[in-house]
């Protein structure tokens, strides 16, 4: 059974009320934009606190900004898990080491255009790897179906090879028809299919079921 992330923004007006009625995900992933990596701004970092306080469900806060190294201890007593970006210019293993050090659930993402051979020397460093079918940045976009191929070889690397134990997550254009195509991904994240739906109690235990 896949594992759920129901994704949410930073915004500055974030409440927990849009998690409302919703049950039966493992992860509340929060996206959080700094203006310049990405054009939106989503950097409200007492969301991940306003979470905490009323769900004891697992939050990944997933960092779209330039300097990561900047976020994490202000969120790391309320979060599980920080992903960062592989395109960011600051040094990579030590954002890393510095995760580890708080013993946080560590990850890297990739933008739709960069290949997974770009990472493969972190693969052995990392608990999850976000692969994302849409531009970083906002919700609502047409999946792209390269990233299903980078699924795949993530899914034979960690396979063939024991040093690789982690995760495979997948955000971005994540539905019911897109997840057909993800049977190698473990978590599956997702915002318009869940918050658009009329009942999206149905859709986040329908993601979970897709084999």
């Amino acid at each position: 059974m896949k594992k759920v992330a129901v994704s949410v923004h930073a915004h500055d007006n974030f409440s927990v009320d849009i998690l409302k009625g919703l049950i039966g995900f493992d992860y509340i992933h929060l996206d959080i934009m700094d203006g310049r990596f990405v054009p939106t701004l989503n950097l409200n970092l007492d969301a991940s606190r306003l979470i905490q306080s009323q769900y004891n469900i697992p939050i990944i806060a997933h960092l779209m900004v330039e300097t990561p190294l900047k976020y994490i201890e202000p969120l790391i007593k309320s979060i599980h898990a920080i992903l960062f970006h592989f395109e960011i210019k600051e040094d990579k293993q030590l954002i890393i080491d510095t995760i580890k050090s708080f013993q946080k659930v560590t990850g890297m993402v990739l933008n739709p255009q960069t290949p997974v051979e770009a990472i493969k020397e972190f693969l052995p460093l990392l608990d999850i790897i976000l692969i994302l079918g849409v531009e970083p940045g906002w919700s609502g976009q047409k999946f792209n179906k390269n990233v299903v191929k980078k699924v795949n070889k993530l899914a034979e690397w960690k396979k063939n090879d024991k040093e690789f134990d982690f995760l495979i997550d997948v955000d971005g254009g994540v539905n019911l028809n897109t997840a057909i195509l993800l049977k190698n991904a473990d978590i599956l994240t997702s915002a318009s299919a869940i918050f658009n739906s009329s009942d999206p109690n149905s859709i986040i235990k329908k993601l979970k079921e897709i084999a």
